[in-house]
């Protein structure tokens, strides 16, 4: 990658911290059948990829998503995770490069998350 990192990787316990003190929204960027399976209280599930015929394919409408539910880029706080941290950190960048500038993301995703003893629920609400 040429350009300079444009978010900043976070642990699980400082995410959380993030999340319960700073105003910073879980955007969980898995599938939406991953998503059901369990995530953490309060997160927002936007996929970055989604499940297709011949597999996962990339989410054609994902900033268009990620632009309806935070139409302000300046005023948005969002810590991103998926799985294990791959499209997390894809997700992250996308999210920056279209000009959100409070963005972190948990390289260890919801597996770092739910290993860690952070809730997890499998409630129905944060999907978009």
């Amino acid at each position: 990658m040429a350009d300079a990192q444009r978010y900043e990787s976070v642990d699980v316990e400082a995410a959380d911290g993030l999340i319960q003190s700073k105003g910073y929204t879980l955007l969980d960027v898995r599938t939406p059948e991953e998503f059901q399976v369990g995530h953490a209280p309060g997160a927002l599930n936007i996929p970055f990829m989604v499940q297709g015929p011949n597999g996962r394919t990339h989410n054609q409408q994902f900033m268009d998503q990620v632009r309806s539910a935070f139409p302000d880029p300046s005023e948005a706080k969002l810590c991103v995770a998926c799985g294990g941290g791959t499209r997390g950190t894809s997700a992250a960048t996308a999210i920056a490069e279209a000009g959100y500038s409070s963005i972190t993301c948990m390289p260890g995703g919801m597996k770092a998350w739910a290993a860690s003893g952070l809730p997890t629920t499998a409630e129905e609400s944060g999907k978009l």
